[in-house]
């Protein structure tokens, strides 16, 4: 069996049949076939075992040494994906995802990462604020997406206190992606102010494995303890 798309959600490759991701339920956009490179494949396969760290490393040489690859749709959603879960500059995304949409104007995945990028920048301290409203049509469309669940359950975390909203869509956004080290990190501080020790341990365990970080990494652990 051949693979021609890539899910833009969680990266899943599969054949063009129903149009929905098998994985994830997510809606596919297909496209005309093609073979992924080696340099790309690694990349995909750092990101899902949470290595962002080395996948960034990575796919900043492939943008500098293959430019082309801007203009791919799934090169530039992984690449957006990559600095969503670094904490990376807005201005980078929307400058990718903007690149990519002159020559693929109607994509669906780019234009829900713009979407989503757009909505962060407008999250502010009030509730229904139009971050808010923006991340939440978006995960009415995408249920599963990934970045949209964490973006607004993290900001309903930390800036509008509402732990039972927010606890909710972060175990959504884990269970999709548990090796999401923000995401989880957020989850198991969550977890620890509702009164959860044995889950939080748990998650910043997990976290220590994940981060690359000596530092980080003694600070999950000594969690722990």
């Amino acid at each position: 069996m051949s693979f021609d798309i890539i899910c833009n959600n969680c990266g899943a490759p599969s054949n063009p049949s129903t149009g929905v991701c098998p994985f994830c339920k997510s809606v596919m956009v297909s496209s005309k076939p093609s073979k992924e490179s080696a340099t790309v494949t690694r990349i995909r396969e750092l990101y899902s075992k949470g290595k962002v760290d080395k996948a960034l490393q990575m796919i900043r040489s492939a943008e500098e040494h293959k430019p082309k690859l801007l203009d791919n749709a799934n090169f530039v959603i992984l690449y957006v994906q990559i600095l969503i879960e670094v904490d990376g500059p807005s201005s980078k995304t929307k400058s990718l995802i903007a690149r990519c949409l002159l020559e693929q104007p109607d994509h669906a995945g780019l234009l829900e990462y713009l979407e989503i990028v757009d909505a962060e920048s407008k999250l502010t301290k009030g509730l229904d604020d139009a971050g808010e409203l923006e991340l939440a049509n978006v995960i009415r469309r995408s249920p599963k997406n990934v970045h949209a669940l964490f973006l607004l359950g993290s900001h309903l975390f930390w800036v509008e206190k509402e732990q039972q909203r927010s606890v909710k869509l972060l175990e959504r956004a884990y269970k999709q992606r548990p090796n999401f080290l923000r995401c989880t990190a957020c989850l198991a501080a969550l977890y620890v102010e509702l009164g959860y020790p044995q889950f939080a341990k748990k998650l910043f365990r997990h976290c220590a494995s994940l981060d690359s970080n000596k530092e980080m990494k003694k600070f999950f652990t000594n969690l722990v303890k």
